[in-house]
């Protein structure tokens, strides 16, 4: 176990002095604003999130003297911790290899170490969130699963990937009047969070958040999606109708497998893809480790390597890469949700064949 996370917190660190991106760009500006007590949301459009992420920028950049450097490498210290976290719950639920496959994945090495960027905060507050809740889905909300809804609020304040999550577990939760509660409390923590903010930042967090879109790249809607329904339907209505139907198809699940399982299909069927939503799945991947998934590991390293907005090492960008990835995760997800059906459906063709076969003798 140590030898894992020394090697994985290294390599991390080693990563970290190649340089940076955009991102650390942006966090350098949250920082200045926070330093002399500005409203973020009022000042720049560089800043798309809730506001835990730029308290903890702040935090930061205050222990590390407003030293850019200094800042830099604090910051990868910081998010490296939190993979640690996500590689202990890991443990605790799935196993050493899962565990060590999450923390020595170079994709979370790179997006940690290179990119920093922090979806792996809001992915390990939403692991500590189901872990808090637990799975008795039958009774009504209790303390310990308020709780839990109210740390899954806090993932939400940090970076709004789990936005359709509290839906999920909606679908497990019986009583209608509690699953009420189950959507609507995270829901709530994540708006209150910009309260304070609002009165001078109200147009920044309308236009910044709220109606904030990355690169309409598509790769699932393109590849996936008929021609024909492409002229009915949207990326995004798709995103939405995947992500609602696999709410259903994954409600017998525990609330853990179905955080992971939300996370392949939020960025399997997303219509944008960023190089830092290549990290978000790497603990599903980990958990639920066959031959997709793995490939999905190799294009989705051989993009970051390559990318103009990754290493870029040898100067080309690689959309086809990131594609590739996604596909390959699309169908490692397939595979963990229909895994027996289509074993049996194999096993019957086979059947066939060898009768069809054994009739022509």
């Amino acid at each position: 176990m140590y030898l894992v996370i020394f090697v994985g917190l290294m390599a991390r660190m080693l990563v970290a002095t190649y340089g940076h991106n955009y991102d650390m760009d942006s966090y350098r500006i949250v920082a200045g604003i926070m330093d002399h007590g500005g409203n973020v949301y009022a000042e720049t459009p560089r800043y798309n999130y809730g506001p835990v992420w730029f308290q903890t920028i702040h935090a930061i950049d205050l222990v590390a003297g407003h030293q850019r450097v200094v800042f830099r490498y604090f910051m990868a210290g910081f998010l490296s911790l939190v993979d640690v976290g996500i590689f202990f719950v890991l443990w605790k639920k799935y196993g050493r290899a899962a565990a060590a496959f999450f923390f020595l994945n170079p994709i979370s090495v790179i997006i940690t170490g290179y990119h920093s960027q922090f979806d792996n905060l809001a992915v390990l507050l939403g692991l500590f969130s189901v872990l808090l809740m637990q799975d008795d889905f039958d009774k009504p909300v209790g303390s310990r699963k308020f709780c839990g809804l109210l740390v899954l609020g806090l993932s939400l304040m940090t970076k709004h990937l789990l936005f359709v999550f509290p839906f999920w577990l909606a679908v497990k939760q019986k009583g209608l009047g509690q699953k009420a509660i189950v959507v609507m409390v995270p829901i709530l923590v994540f708006l209150a969070g910009f309260a304070p903010y609002w009165h001078d930042g109200s147009q920044g967090i309308i236009a910044n958040v709220f109606q904030y879109k990355s690169a309409n790249n598509e790769y699932f809607y393109k590849m996936f999606v008929p021609q024909g329904l492409q002229f009915m339907f949207s990326g995004l209505a798709v995103w939405f109708f995947s992500l609602a139907v696999f709410a259903f198809l994954c409600r017998k699940k525990t609330a853990i497998e179905s955080l992971l399982l939300y996370t392949a299909v939020l960025v399997a069927t997303s219509p944008a893809i960023a190089n830092q939503y290549l990290a978000t799945p790497i603990p599903f991947v980990a958990t639920h480790m066959n031959p997709f998934t793995i490939l999905f590991t190799g294009a989705g390293v051989l993009h970051l390597l390559v990318d103009v907005n990754g290493f870029n090492r040898v100067g080309l960008t690689s959309s086809g890469c990131a594609d590739i990835a996604v596909s390959f995760l699309f169908f490692g997800l397939i595979w963990v949700v229909w895994r027996a059906e289509i074993t049996a459906l194999f096993k019957r063709c086979v059947l066939e064949i060898e009768k069809q076969w054994s009739g022509k003798e």
